[in-house]
């Protein structure tokens, strides 16, 4: 019993219909092993469900007319879900033995994974070597056209000069007797010049000679006055001390026992505010309570 596509829009719902559908040709075959099990096992809930309600049906008409009723929607729809699950099955049967499996890649070792990064990267640099040299080479040419560009010599267009008439300049008169006019210049006697160019040589010599004269008096008057003069002692050293008048400086003994005296404090104080304290203040009351437990 097969059923036309309209006739079953009009008797499964939107779901169905698209189940019934999707298990025909040509739509079929456009579908993938994974959509094929899916709509398989859905098909197959659905004949199981609309098997189920045919049979009671049947069961109940044959009890009142002794016939089953195979007239039925019920029993339609479930033939509609079950020949759409036998296409669905036959399909993915067909493609369970075109489709090849393909195996599994094998797991590299370590070192064989090693070996192949190795000659992956060796391609790699290999073909970056290649592409860097033709990048250096168009650079190369680039830059040697536009050198030879700037060094071209640059050809200046001719400029014709207007030409310039030259006015005459009429130059002023200059009388003759200025021009013939004589400087006199005062002559100079030789003896003079002589004279002024041997003074400040003599001058010079005589102010040394004064110079050193009165260096040697001045220290030897400093030499008498640092024999007449007393010696005077040196700085007394001052020696800071924090121990008072009367009192002597502690010894390394005494410098223990007053350590240990204060390491004692500082736990008899610290003492007071923790547990220890409260346990040892409250070890005379426990030990009362023992005893009041046995008297009685």
């Amino acid at each position: 019993m097969s059923l036309s596509l309209d006739e079953i829009r009009l008797l499964c719902t939107k779901a169905e219909y698209a189940l019934v559908s999707d298990s025909r040709t040509p739509a079929i075959e456009q579908l993938t092993s994974m959509q094929l099990k899916t709509n398989a096992a859905n098909a197959r809930k659905l004949v199981d469900k609309w098997q189920k309600l045919s049979r009671g049906q049947s069961r109940d008409e044959s009890r009142t007319t002794g016939e089953p009723d195979l007239a039925s929607k019920t029993y339609s729809k479930h033939q509609v879900m079950h020949e759409a699950l036998e296409a669905y099955q036959a399909r993915l049967a067909t493609v369970a033995t075109t489709t090849s499996v393909e195996a599994t890649p094998k797991k590299l070792t370590p070192r064989e994974r090693t070996a192949s990064a190795r000659v992956s990267r060796q391609a790699a640099r290999t073909e970056l070597q290649g592409v860097k040299k033709t990048v250096n080479k168009v650079a190369k040419a680039r830059s040697i056209q536009a050198a030879a560009k700037k060094s071209a010599p640059v050809k200046a267009a001719p400029v014709k000069a207007a030409p310039v008439k030259a006015a005459p300049v009429k130059a002023a008169p200059v009388k003759a007797a200025a021009k013939a006019a004589p400087v006199k210049s005062a002559p100079v006697k030789p003896a003079v010049k002589a004279a002024t160019k041997k003074a400040p040589a003599a001058k010079t010599e005589a102010a040394k000679k004064t110079l050193v004269k009165t260096a040697a008096k001045r220290t030897a008057k400093r030499a008498v006055v640092a024999g007449s003069a007393p010696v005077l002692a040196g700085p007394k050293k001052v020696v800071k001390t924090t121990a008072k008048p009367g009192i002597l400086p502690a010894t390394p003994a005494t410098k223990a026992q007053l350590a240990g005296n204060a390491k004692a404090n500082r736990a008899k104080l610290s003492n007071r505010t923790s547990n220890i304290a409260g346990h040892v203040s409250a070890k005379g009351k426990r030990a009362q309570s023992k005893r009041d437990s046995k008297g009685r």
